[in-house]
């Protein structure tokens, strides 16, 4: 995870250098992020079913393969349909294929028990990504040049990241968790649909603000007063805070539901986007970024985790896939959106004041569901004393040798 995101989120990093080095515009080169985002989604679908057919592992091995092969290319990029093509395209490609969808999946087959905090750990990785590659992306183009850049990005991800895929065992797609319950009654069913199209819906209006105030955060400071230099440190300090809000994640979900977590964490995105769309200046802005990043990746596992908490093992792919095929499109909609209102208004203040509107409506359609979601309902609440951190054995004996490659 960490190096996914850090190689997909550094593509933002390189765009100023690609503008100065090329010529080509801010437009441009926001129009192919935009591609890249959407293409993402789009290809989620068959991600899922690779996932179910061939394991996670192998979806995880060919999806990095791919994404260190689009930034070795991308080292020799001199026009921009070859910067479209290996990005925009093949990029998009590999992100798909080794992001968060085959890594849950693998993750959920290996800890089922302990699902939403195994999940909570390793999306931990994003918040890494953006701490430590990004960064360090940023300082090599600027002293070596972006070709040099890309070259180390895939160099690192084929060396680093693929022998250790290739260390882990391969689950089984069927057999790797318990075997489904029975069917359940129509009316059990008919909640099961109900709140898995809750969460799905929630999951999309989670996405709609994500990426797109974490691309026009540094913007917006410098329209309030920040300086460049002030205003280009938020997106790291969002990651920071959102690193912690991982932590703390994992810790209550000891003791809390995750439900109740996800209550929390809505509502204080909500405040969080109120607070930066009324920003009186930059120490508001820094508040509401801080709080923006408490609330925005932490949400990620826990949905997943309440998404697929009765999905049989042979499904989780295709089940997530629908999931991250609503939340990348909402994204891409969410990075569109924030372009045209900025170009139009020269503002994201208009659009800051009405997405506000996302993570309160999540909130109210997941108080409204509450007891139609099957996860909570009576029927299939859990005794008082259950968590979702039962103890399960650790993966070594979890892990059958006939599941081994």
């Amino acid at each position: 995870m960490t190096a996914a995101f850090g190689v997909n989120f550094a593509a933002g990093a390189l765009f100023p250098f690609l503008a100065a080095e090329h010529g080509w515009s801010a437009a441009t080169l926001g129009a192919v992020a935009g591609l890249n985002t959407a293409l993402t989604g789009l290809l989620q679908p068959l991600v899922g079913r690779a996932v179910d057919a061939w394991g996670a592992r192998r979806v995880l091995l060919t999806g990095m393969a791919s994404l260190a092969a689009a930034q070795l290319l991308l080292s020799l990029t001199s026009q921009l349909w070859q910067f479209v093509l290996a990005y925009g395209v093949l990029g998009a490609a590999g992100f798909a294929a080794s992001s968060t969808p085959p890594v849950s999946a693998l993750v959920s087959r290996w800890f089922p028990r302990r699902k939403a905090t195994a999940l909570t750990i390793i999306t931990a990785g994003i918040n890494l990504g953006q701490l430590l590659v990004v960064p360090a992306a940023a300082f090599l183009a600027g002293s070596e040049g972006v070709p040099m850049t890309y070259t180390v990005l895939g160099t690192g991800a084929a060396v680093l990241v693929v022998p250790l895929l290739l260390a882990i065992p391969t689950e089984h797609p069927a057999a790797s968790t318990p075997a489904a319950p029975a069917a359940p009654a129509k009316a059990a069913g008919e909640a099961t649909r109900s709140g898995s199209l809750t969460l799905t819906i929630t999951f999309g209006l989670h996405a709609l603000p994500l990426y797109m105030v974490m691309l026009a955060l540094p913007q917006y400071a410098i329209d309030h007063g920040a300086t460049p230099a002030a205003g280009g440190k938020l997106p790291a300090l969002a990651a920071a805070a959102s690193l912690t809000s991982m932590i703390a994640t994992g810790i209550l979900l000891r003791r809390a539901a995750p439900r109740s977590l996800l209550y929390a964490l809505h509502a204080l995105r909500t405040l969080a986007l109120l607070l930066l769309a009324f920003a009186p200046g930059p120490a508001v802005i820094l508040a509401g970024t801080l709080l923006f990043g408490l609330s925005s990746f932490a949400t990620i596992p826990l949905t997943v985790a309440a998404l697929t908490a009765k999905t049989p093992a042979s499904r989780l792919g295709r089940s997530m896939a629908r999931a991250w095929l609503v939340h990348q499109s909402a994204a891409a909609l969410g990075v569109a959106a924030g372009g045209a209102v900025h170009a139009r208004t020269g503002s994201y203040t208009p659009l800051l004041a009405g997405i506000a509107a996302a993570p309160l409506l999540a909130l109210v359609l997941l108080l409204r569901n509450r007891t139609a979601d099957p996860h909570v309902s009576a029927a299939t609440r859990p005794a008082p004393t259950h968590t979702s951190d039962t103890p399960v054995p650790d993966l070594p004996t979890s892990l059958t040798t006939k599941g081994m490659s």
